[in-house]
């Protein structure tokens, strides 16, 4: 392994490789094994003496992961006109160039701290795991691709999250995908420095499959949720002239089998931006629809509309009952940057022309949504689903149910949905509680608070799915103690990295 201390452009390659390989790892393809194509390059990067090469590797590392990782967001400027075709590569190359840079430094400071030794491998997974906590917090925040996202394949790895959390997951998975390296290498103490590493990690294992495997699901016959995917295209979605054709397609789909439901108390959701038109412009228009859905008082229409104050748009989620009131309204707080909004806007003035003209505004944080019998929810759009500070901010020991509404309908036929379904799953199993997502053109779920799918509409299907409301749990050990238990998963790490270091030290001497 020399070779690496004097790195080629083909070496560099080679670490672009191992990064992009380890995304296959991810949902929808979930080839577990590739995660360890990412141990290699940290255990490769490791090896470098020269910390600008540790950068450039380690930035190549991340650009594979990243690039691989999120392709798809690329698919946006292809499906609709909202933004210039030759914008594109900004998106595709620009995103991952800039988030690799976290991964660049993560691995610099990890070898700055341990200069003197050359085994930095406990430090690499200690910084890369801070670092994409911060990725997931600074700049408002894209904690979308963290390795974490590997167990959400399994069912029974899923559990794991409901334990320590995706940011302490990230620290699991990087030792996981290193460890091989770490046994085959001539690292002095390298069986004692594994069995430390490996002990808390079965024991999470087994916990978790105990967890899952001692699993009571209730169903609530009386409280149903039925999930409306009207599967619209996005360059039709926002044209005026087809909008009575799609609020047609979603009454119908909305009122299937409604017979068979007249006595229970039940829940309808309609996606992100159900149809063209705002509010309260088009209250008239919601009124209707109210009256032809909400039939009897025990339904609840849930649907995504744009909402307008003066010259503000919001993003919007409303709650419509059984008279035709709004008794909830709900504006989406974590905005899409480049999405939603366009950060550093004044400083972008030479792109102004083809640039979307206007913001969305950020919403208020606003009093919990509550409906009789089916308690207090939490109110999700879009990609708000990724960050656990929104749950935490108003989760409550009366909290039953998430609800996500979004349209990915953005992003085509690409990985782009199933992973936004795979982070939505992560959600239901750290908080224990059961999670309505429904997306435009898929993928729409009922999910259990132990990760499992009960029902789901395919991506790019039309469909309906009316499912039983499932209890909540009382509790897990992260939606009690929330980065705590980040914390405490750091320093079990530099307790372990504190031994190995005695042991080595311990051979060196006995070998003099």
């Amino acid at each position: 392994m020399n070779k690496f201390h004097n790195l080629s452009i083909l070496n560099y390659f080679l670490f672009y490789i191992c990064g992009a390989l380890a995304t296959f790892a991810i949902t929808p393809f979930s080839i577990l094994p590739l995660i360890f194509s990412l141990g290699f390059g940290i255990y490769l990067i490791n090896l470098i003496p020269s910390l600008l090469k540790v950068f450039v590797a380690a930035w190549f590392l991340g650009l594979g992961w990243f690039s691989f990782g999120l392709y798809w967001i690329g698919s946006a400027f292809i499906v609709a006109d909202t933004y210039h075709i030759f914008l594109m590569p900004i998106s595709v190359i620009l995103l991952p160039s800039i988030l690799s840079l976290f991964w660049g430094l993560a691995f610099v400071f990890a070898k700055l701290i341990n200069r003197r030794i050359k085994f930095s491998i406990i430090y690499i997974i200690i910084f890369l795991s801070l670092f994409e906590y911060l990725r997931a917090k600074i700049f408002t925040g894209f904690p979308w691709l963290m390795p974490s996202m590997v167990f959400s394949a399994n069912e029974y790895l899923i559990q794991i999250f409901a334990f320590v959390g995706s940011f302490s997951t990230n620290i699991i998975v990087l030792t996981i995908s290193s460890l091989p390296f770490i046994l085959f290498s001539e690292l002095k103490g390298k069986y004692t420095l594994s069995i430390l590493l490996l002990m808390p990690i079965v024991i999470l294992f087994s916990c978790g499959i105990f967890r899952y495997s001692n699993k009571n699901i209730l169903k609530n016959n009386n409280q149903l949720i039925t999930l409306v995917q009207p599967n619209i295209e996005q360059d039709k979605k926002w044209k005026l002239k087809y909008r009575d054709q799609h609020l047609k397609k979603l009454l119908k789909l909305s009122n299937k089998n409604s017979d068979d439901f007249k006595d229970k108390n039940r829940i309808i959701i309609w996606p992100e931006t159900s149809f063209v038109g705002t509010i309260p412009s088009e209250m008239k228009l919601l009124s209707s629809i109210s009256k032809k859905i909400t039939t009897n008082q025990n339904i609840t229409l849930i649907l995504g509309l744009l909402r307008t104050d003066k010259k503000k748009v919001f993003n919007s989620l409303v709650f419509l009952n059984s008279q035709s009131e709004v008794s909830y309204n709900y504006d989406k707080i974590k905005l899409v940057p480049f999405g939603e909004y366009i950060p550093f806007r004044k400083h972008l003035s030479v792109l102004s022309n083809i640039l979307p003209p206007n913001d969305f505004t950020s919403g208020e944080p606003s009093p919990k949504p509550f409906i009789r019998d089916f308690g207090n929810i939490i109110t999700l759009i879009c990609y708000e689903i990724l960050f656990s500070d929104e749950i935490f901010s108003r989760i409550s020991k009366n909290t039953n149910l998430i609800i996500n509404i979004t349209n990915d309908a953005w992003f085509g036929n690409t990985i782009g949905p199933h992973q936004h379904l795979a982070l939505a799953r992560i959600k239901a199993v750290e908080f224990g509680l059961p999670l309505a997502r429904v997306a435009n053109t898929g993928i729409s779920a009922f999910v259990s608070p132990y990760g499992e799918i009960i029902s789901k509409i395919p991506l790019n299907n039309d469909g309906v799915k009316t499912v039983n409301l499932i209890p909540a749990l009382d509790y897990t050990l992260y939606k009690r103690f929330g980065e705590y238990i980040f914390i405490v998963s750091i320093f079990i790490l530099l307790i372990i990295n504190r031994i190995y270091k005695f042991n080595y030290k311990k051979e060196v001497t006995n070998e003099k």
